[in-house]
This record gives C-alpha cells, structure tokens and sequence, in this order.
C-alpha cells in the first residue's frame, strides 16, 4: 500500500512560488484565503503577507484535530501490527503501529467476532492466529471465503463454509493449532495480528468535514494576522498641520482585528461536534460503547 501525504508542494520553475495541493482533498491555504479569509488583508502592520507554508501548518492542527473529534483519520492511513519488532520503517512502510488483538472467547461465539481500533477500513491486508513463540498458528488470509469485513464499522466476522464458527481451541479442518501447548484460555491477550489501511478516502471526505477542517484552520490564521496588524489598539489619531484624522478599530486590549469573524467560525465549528446538535462522531463513527 503506497502512503499517501495529507498534501504535497510544487514550486514554479519560472517563479520559484511555492504551492500547496491535497491528494486525499482535504483544503488548501489558497482555499482558506479565497473562503474563509475572503477580503481579508492576511498581512502584518508593515504589508508582509503571511506565508502560505504558515497556513499549511494550522491547516495540518486542524485536521488532527478534527480526526481526533471524530475517531477517524480523513486520508488512507496504512496501519500495520507490530511494526517496529518487525523492521518496518514508519513514514515508509507504515504510518500508525498497532498492538495485536486479544482473544476473546464469548466475543469469538459471536460469529468469530474482531472489532477492530479504526473505523472505515479501506483494505484489510493481514489477518493472522500468532502463538506466543512468534509461529502463525492460522492465517485466514488463505480462507477469503471465510472472512467477513464491515468497512464502515471496522469489524471482522469469521464463519466457515459449513455455517460454523472454527473453534481456535479445536482442531477444525484445515487449522493448525500445534504451536499452542494447550487450547486458547477464554481470554488470550494479543493474538490476532493485523494489518489494514483505515480512513476517508477522497470520495467519502464529505464536504461538511472539509469546511470544518477549514474554519478551525482559519481562526488560527485569524487569530495571528489579527494580532500582527494594531495588536491591543482601539482608536489612534493621527495630526498634521492642523489636520486630524481619527480611525476606530474592532481591536481592543483583549481582542483582536478579526476577533468577530473569528468567533462566529468557532461558533459553527463547536456547533458541528456538539451531541446536542446531532454529534459528528456518532454520524461518522456510530456510537462507542467501549474502547479497546
């Protein structure tokens, strides 16, 4: 699975501009000027713009922050099952590392239930029984037919051809539990080993979740630009030669140039991930019992 950047630059041959684009679609710092900065100077008190490279990074805390709020990661993300013990190279080879799963008994009756951490599973490419000693006791990648995935839910069903559920401290046909000295105990901590890609791909990253991602991003910018141009000044006055030319700003000591702009954004975006309006994490994840 090739990883994929949540966004990747170009520079201009003839002007040396550096822009900012977004494979997975999430928006851009040219977006945040043109939408929710629209008309606004994003300059300091002296007419320097702020660098598109410094809207790429509140863009970037902002889609962590959403993915965090949500419970799901808004690009393919490769997940592989203890990476580091296994040489692999993260930023390469993966991008999260994940624990093995425990062995449940009950939950295994339940039509050999695995829920898995992460919610919209794009690809499954592991899914392994490993025995203490490090030996693959069963791999149900070799019985596709048997494997039942639920991409938006994140969870595994294992039944056999027959109908039955393979009993793991058995000896059901075509298994091998030999590297166990004895049958899995009702509770068998961390088992099953697998690796899967899980996140939004760039047809299922909603415009809704964009614009969030591009209203928490600008009140950043906001904040920042707000605070460059007349920091903590509400009036000045300026005379000459008997002229007198008095401005009022929206600035004050304890706000800012932008500061009403920006409260309205932090309003809609609170008003997106609060339950009392619906709750987007229980629209997008559906609702947690527990964790794992």
């Amino acid at each position: 699975m090739t990883i994929i950047p949540y966004y990747e630059s170009a520079e201009d041959p003839n002007t040396g501009e550096i822009t900012y684009s977004s494979p997975v679609g999430l928006p851009t710092p040219a977006e945040i000027r043109r939408r929710w900065c629209f008309g606004l100077h994003l300059t300091d008190q002296y007419g320097q713009p702020m660098d598109d490279q410094d809207i790429l990074g509140y863009l970037m805390s902002a889609v962590k922050d959403t993915e965090r709020q949500l419970g799901i990661f808004l690009k393919p993300t490769v997940i592989r099952c203890n990476a580091e013990g296994r040489g692999l190279d993260q930023g390469e080879d993966y991008e999260v590392e994940e624990s093995p799963y425990d062995y449940d008994a009950q939950r295994w009756q339940n039509f050999g239930f695995l829920q898995l951490r992460q919610r919209y599973v794009i690809k499954m490419e592991a899914f392994k029984l490993v025995a203490y000693g490090g030996q693959v006791s069963v791999d149900f990648m070799q019985y596709p037919d048997w494997t039942k995935l639920y991409k938006k839910s994140g969870q595994l069903h294992v039944v056999s051809k027959s109908g039955g559920v393979p009993m793991l401290g058995g000896y059901p046909s075509g298994y091998n539990t030999a590297p166990f000295a004895a049958p899995l105990l009702s509770r068998t901590p961390q088992v099953f080993h697998v690796d899967y890609t899980a996140g939004l791909t760039k047809e299922q990253l909603t415009e809704d979740i964009r614009t969030v991602v591009g209203k928490q991003a600008a009140i950043t910018t906001l904040g920042v630009a707000g605070t460059a141009v007349l920091a903590g000044v509400s009036n000045y006055s300026l005379s000459l030669d008997g002229v007198v030319e008095s401005v009022q700003t929206t600035a004050s000591a304890t706000s800012t140039t932008y500061s009403a702009h920006i409260k309205q954004l932090q309003q809609e975006v609170d008003s997106f991930f609060d339950p009392k309006h619906g709750g987007a994490r229980t629209k997008i994840r559906g609702f947690t019992m527990g964790g794992i």
